[in-house]
């Protein structure tokens, strides 16, 4: 598997995720969905200047994608071939719309994909919540070390809201690094909970702006090694303070769980 991966960035409301129409300004114009051939190792989530590129991924995971979740646990009713079955997707919008493609959000992106699931996974689903144990990212003691973003102001085109993963193919003695263009305190939430946590992470900061910043982590599995040459490498929670102001604090909130009524394998192309 690749050590970089782009996670794109959140703004779902739980209201939104129901639905199977986009209010983006253009859709997809070609869709490929193929069985992923398992002699190609490798795989992940590739933005396009003009579309997107999932490869190696299985479905449940393009589930979790396109309705902006954060664990697979907030998925309900997949079959089991969601999760044993890989695919790869490419999604291109019509050369007339690749402006417009460009300028969109990373959420109107991801909403995108949704016409995927229902054309050709057939797939109907509805929201419910669950209150569940969270992590709750809260302002810490004193005022924030976070810096608002400058760059829209430094480049009109720059596409914000993007969050770029860095996870070592060996852990030991590496970092793990999470570097931040122009996201808000939302999106963070919604990153740090596919740290590998147990938990979703909430954001309760009441933080509006957007930021830039990079963090810096020891794998989890790093300082239970005592083999491990990087033990004193800092937490996820640890780096979340020290570096922002922030504070992920145990608590107990209300999760959205996707609930899928009917799913299909997809038609061939």
């Amino acid at each position: 598997m690749q050590n970089r991966a782009m996670i794109f960035g959140i703004l779902v409301a739980s209201a939104c995720y129901a639905q199977t129409q986009t209010d983006t300004p253009v859709q997809f114009d070609v869709v490929s969905v193929k069985m992923h051939n398992p002699e190609n190792q490798g795989g992940g989530i590739q933005l396009l200047p003009n579309g997107i590129h999932l490869v190696n991924l299985p479905l449940q995971d393009f589930i979790r994608e396109a309705y902006g979740l954060t664990l697979n646990d907030q998925i309900v009713g997949t079959p089991s071939w969601a999760n044993s079955e890989r695919f790869d997707v490419e999604a291109k919008v019509d050369s007339a719309d690749v402006a417009a493609f460009r300028k969109l959000t990373l959420d109107q992106i991801r909403q995108m994909g949704r016409p995927i699931l229902t054309n050709r996974f057939k797939l109907a689903s509805h929201e419910e919540t669950k209150v569940l144990p969270v992590y709750a990212l809260i302002v810490g003691k004193g005022e924030t070390k976070l810096k608002l973003s400058t760059m829209s102001s430094e480049d009109a085109n720059a596409r914000t809201g993007v969050i770029e993963m860095r996870h070592p193919s060996n852990p030991n003695g590496s970092m793990n690094e999470l570097i931040a263009r122009g996201i808000t305190m939302d999106q963070l939430a919604k990153a740090l909970s596919k740290q590998d946590l147990g938990r979703v992470v909430l954001d309760n900061t009441g933080l509006t702006g957007k930021y830039d910043f990079t963090l810096s982590w020891a794998p989890a599995n790093v300082a239970a090694d005592p083999n491990s040459a990087n033990t004193s490498g800092p937490s996820i929670f640890t780096v979340v303070t020290e570096r922002l102001g922030l504070k992920l604090e145990s608590q107990k909130g209300a999760v959205p769980v996707l609930v899928i009524d009917h799913i299909e394998m997809p038609s061939p192309n």
